[in-house]
């Protein structure tokens, strides 16, 4: 596991906004992949029930 950093200085509220700014991005692809995954399974099981 990683260890913590007791040296390391508190983040300023720019760089902790930076932070949640870059954080809710990643989020967001997350969903946004997770939900185009969700289709395409979805669309490939239609295509596949239909085609039998």
């Amino acid at each position: 596991m990683s260890e913590i950093d007791h040296n390391k200085k508190p983040m300023s509220p720019e760089e902790q906004k930076a932070y949640q700014a870059r954080q809710k991005q990643r989020a967001l692809i997350t969903a946004g992949l997770l939900f185009f995954l969700v289709v395409l399974f979805y669309l490939i099981t239609v295509v596949k029930i239909s085609g039998s």
